[in-house]
């Protein structure tokens, strides 16, 4: 697996887990529903500011995030 889908499992994860839909992340990031579809296929597209929005909402570590590799 590469980074990119690591941080899509992190995230989908996080998402069932806390019960958001992926409209209602869009709102929370205050992007279009397309943008965060894009953002959400290509995670590393993201800004660090969406990414830290990101984490707080889904109480992810944005060390985690950012390398997700990194033990």
């Amino acid at each position: 697996m590469n980074a990119n889908e690591v941080r899509q499992d992190i995230i989908g994860f996080a998402m069932y887990k806390n019960r958001i839909s992926k409209l209602e992340l869009s709102r929370v990031l205050n992007l279009s529903y397309p943008t965060t579809l894009s953002r959400l296929k290509d995670t590393g597209s993201f800004k660090i500011s969406e990414a830290e929005n990101l984490c707080n909402y889904l109480n992810i570590e944005l060390s985690e995030f950012i390398n997700p590799f990194n033990d």
